[in-house]
């Protein structure tokens, strides 16, 4: 019972006061009552399982007080309800608030008054109802961890190892260089693109990585932020699950083509000498960076707009009139809790749509102090939220470095612009699909990815459903944009040439005129021809191969000789045990640093590790984790990303 909660913290008693007031809901799942007998969890489980949700309004289990007597007793109302407004129970209709007309005279159906209620009590029996069926979820879930040979479950928390107890005093911490040159904009734009890349490989090859990434998309879904009067979409709906699915992996081919196309046009810029070219250029480079920091921002923003997170209480939830779809809106303004709570002050300036990336760059060193200086606050932050900051402040290091080495063009929404374009109109496309997206065969109930090649049929079933309504694989769509951004970029150069040869050597931006959108359905076959002809291997591919092909270095490429602590290190890193214990962040630096690797601090828990010059080998980005302790899929990913960047093993490694 303690484990399927997270941390531990359940109610004692029926009367227990803590857990904001729990126990006023849900009063029955007590430690205290649990553990009396397995007759009492059964009980309840079996009457939440075969009785229909209307009935259990006016019966409980064990002729125990039913959902509608508890919520009176509690002597609770629901907030934010209009006057003579109702819930009804009853039916398709079950759960929905309604308020009725002048004209309303009274209900057709005999005996349907007893299942319209006041949404003051209504509201109040559908929180009940939904936390108990999540908490009951949640402990099933753990019954069939403990029970199952088969389901492949994240590793164990053990004990810090005692013999990873060396200083790190001896770790050399560069500070951001004042102004950078060219290629080292380029191997930060190539590190960015490799690391998704390794966690693309990740999610089609590590079950636990794509369960933990479903989970997360899960939980910070626009449905759970709350509306202008304070309601809140059904948090716990196996529906959403195919939609955290069809959202966890799209992003993440996503991410690898912006970057990409950063990567292709930085490299374009070396063979630019023409200033019309060059213009070109540095225009689609500046609206492709702000394409990702909106990204990056939006994304923070829904991690710490959900309650209970730390911006719960300062975002609602609101309907874009343009796109039909939810958006998230701040209420009031940063500078209201400058005072009050300086950390959520920083947060939300982050948050606030007019905040640029060259000004986060100061809200986001502000924040670090803050939590240099206060260490609890930084407690605050959940692990997705510290996650969501940290690729946040990727995008913003990455367009600062680029703007002390090249003169930066503003953002420009003129017409004719090629990549911003073509993926939102490629947003456009996937986001009309996701409502029919169904893969609950697979991802139903929670965490039955971990399941045994479950992960890779849900893969293989996402794929074939895109090409099936496109016409072309997910990473297909993508690399399409890439390359089709490229191509329009040539011709614009042309066209742009012809005209500033005309103009006397004008060289201000030209945008071709805009191309009307190709019928869907010639779109459609096109894309299916030219999918036949595609070659395979693609680092957009998300279906696994046959067999996952496994990092198995028989010779390491170099030996290293190193501390008996750091030896220790990388015998639990690099365990083929699928319980590789944790090791902690402090213990994992002062490894890299006994190896030669320096440090550069990138802003919001970011570091880049700069091997030696003797390595002769790329740097590697990393995100500090959340707590001290690095374990878990996270350690997996860690060990997964040193072993293919370079191609370590427990065996690289002896005492000096």
């Amino acid at each position: 019972m303690r484990e399927s909660t997270g941390d531990g913290i359940v109610l004692k008693t029926s009367r227990d006061p803590g857990l904001d007031g729990l126990n006023k809901f849900i009063p029955e799942y007590n430690l205290k009552d649990m553990v009396t007998g397995p007759e009492h969890f059964l009980n309840i489980f079996k009457f939440r399982a075969t009785t229909p949700l209307d009935r259990q309004l006016y019966e409980g289990a064990s002729e125990g007080l039913a959902d509608r007597e508890v919520m009176e007793k509690s002597g609770l109302r629901f907030p934010g309800v209009s006057p003579g407004e109702l819930t009804l129970f009853l039916g398709d209709n079950y759960g929905k608030r309604v308020k009725p007309s002048p004209a309303f005279s009274g209900f057709q159906t005999p005996g349907a008054e007893f299942f319209a209620i006041p949404t003051v009590l209504g509201g109040l029996i559908i929180l009940r109802q939904q936390y108990l069926l999540q908490f009951l979820n949640h402990i099933v879930e753990e019954i069939l961890d403990l029970g199952s040979e088969t389901r492949i479950t994240t590793a164990p928390k053990k004990n810090e190892n005692e013999a990873l107890n060396a200083a790190i005093s001896n770790l050399n911490v560069q500070p951001k260089p004042l102004k950078s040159s060219l290629p080292e904009v380029r191997t930060q734009a190539l590190d960015s693109k490799a690391t998704l890349e390794d966690y693309l490989h990740l999610l089609r090859t590590e079950p636990v990585v794509l369960n933990q990434a479903v989970n997360a998309a899960y939980w910070c879904r626009t449905e759970l932020v709350p509306d202008d009067r304070g309601r809140i979409l059904p948090a716990f709906t196996d529906r959403y699950l195919s939609e955290a699915f069809f959202d966890s992996v799209t992003t993440a081919v996503k991410a690898i083509a912006v970057w990409d196309y950063i990567l292709r046009l930085l490299q374009l810029l070396d063979d630019a000498t023409d200033k019309v070219k060059r213009g070109l250029i540095m225009q689609e480079l500046s609206n492709t960076c702000h394409l990702e920091y909106r990204r990056a921002q939006d994304s923070f923003k829904r991690k710490i707009a959900p309650p209970p997170c730390i911006g719960g209480k300062r975002f609602k939830r609101m309907t874009d009139k343009a796109s039909g779809q939810f958006k998230i809106v701040m209420k009031g303004q940063p500078a209201e809790c400058t005072v009050s709570d300086p950390q959520l002050h920083y947060i939300l300036r982050l948050c606030h749509p007019d905040t640029s990336a060259a000004a986060a760059v100061q809200w986001i060193q502000k924040l670090d102090g803050h939590h240099t200086q206060h260490p609890d606050d930084r407690k605050r932050l959940t692990a997705a939220e510290i996650d969501a900051l940290g690729d946040l402040a990727i995008i913003v290091s990455f367009m600062h470095m680029t703007s002390t080495s090249l003169s930066m063009a503003p953002v420009s929404r003129k017409s004719g612009l090629q990549f911003t374009a073509r993926v939102m109109e490629l947003d456009v496309e996937l986001n009309h699909l996701k409502p029919k997206a169904d893969f609950g065969d697979y991802v139903i109930p929670v965490d039955n990815l971990l399941e045994p090649q479950e992960s890779s049929r849900a893969l293989a079933a996402l794929d074939g459903f895109i090409v099936q309504e496109t016409g072309a694989k997910l990473g297909s769509l993508y690399e399409d944009v890439v390359q089709d951004s490229l191509d329009s970029l040539e011709i614009m150069y042309a066209e742009a040439r012809a005209t500033s040869d005309k103009k006397d050597k004008q060289t201000t931006y030209v945008p071709l005129p805009t191309e009307s959108s190709a019928p869907s359905s010639t779109r459609l076959a096109d894309r299916r021809a030219k999918e036949k002809t595609r070659p395979s291997g693609s680092v957009y591919t998300i279906t696994p191969p046959p067999e996952t092909p496994q990092i198995l270095i028989t010779e390491p490429a170099q030996h290293f000789k190193v501390k008996e602590t750091t030896a220790a290190l990388s015998s639990t890193l690099f365990s083929n045990s699928e319980a590789r214990g944790s090791v902690s962040w402090s213990d994992f630096e002062s490894a890299m640093a006994d190896l030669g690797f320096s440090i550069t601090p990138k802003g919001g828990s970011i570091f880049t590790f700069n091997p030696p010059a003797e390595m002769d080998s790329r740097p590697i980005t990393l995100h500090r984790p959340h707590v001290s302790e690095i374990e878990g899929y996270k350690l997996l990913i860690l060990s997964r990303r040193l072993q293919r960047v370079y191609e370590w093993t427990s065996a690289s490694f002896v005492v000096a």
